[in-house]
């Protein structure tokens, strides 16, 4: 009888070893959620901004009501700027003059960062509609140094704009008295903002 219930005892000790062994090997092939590793690579890069003055300049021959630039949520970035006349009769650019508090940009340029540009242009100039929202995506900044003397958001002939941020450096790609050439890379395209021009028609604002 004793060594009826020895063996059993045995068998028992055996049994509740392998649970445990089998147990956590189950834990080992099925962490927790809390041993997943978290991912962080969607959040918003925020940059450390500084706030300055925009303007702006006007090649094309459209009127623009109004613009404005954003970068991803939670970054920081955003800018915007007010109306201007069509290029003049002898070619040179309308606007510039006084800038417009503000525009935060990133106080170190930024090679990843990639704005929305936005604004608001008359093509009809009848005087009865403001005319339509483009947009431009994936728009650039060029390369700034630490001195800097305001943005200048230029709009350039075929619905194409170019972002740029006065650094002092005459002559180069950041000096807002040279026409920036057809094939810079900074040159965006624009397209018709079908979202926000319906959103108007249905008698909203995002003016």
């Amino acid at each position: 009888m004793t060594d009826r219930l020895s063996c059993y005892g045995r068998r028992a000790i055996q049994i509740v070893a392998f649970a445990a062994v089998f147990g956590l090997g189950a834990c080992d092939k099925h962490p927790g959620p809390i041993a997943q590793p978290l991912d962080l690579s969607n959040l918003p890069k925020h940059y450390d901004t500084l706030s300055i003055g925009a303007s702006t300049l006007n090649y094309s021959p459209w009127y623009i009501h109004q613009w404005g630039l954003e970068s991803p949520e939670g970054s920081g970035v955003a800018g915007a700027g007010p109306n201007v006349s069509p290029v003049r009769a002898d070619g040179k650019p309308s606007g510039g003059g006084g800038d417009m508090c503000c525009s935060d940009i990133p106080s170190v340029w930024q090679p990843d960062l990639k704005l929305t540009v936005r604004w608001l242009v008359d093509k009809k100039q009848d005087g009865k509609t403001r005319g339509d929202w483009y947009k431009a995506e994936n728009v650039r900044i060029p390369k700034y140094g630490k001195i800097m003397g305001g943005l200048w958001m230029i709009f350039l002939p075929g619905d194409r704009v170019r972002i740029m941020v006065a650094d002092g450096q005459k002559g180069d790609a950041n000096d807002p008295g040279i026409r920036p050439a057809d094939n810079d890379p900074y040159i965006a395209q624009g397209v018709v903002d079908r979202e926000w021009n319906r959103f108007n028609r249905d008698g909203g604002n995002r003016q």
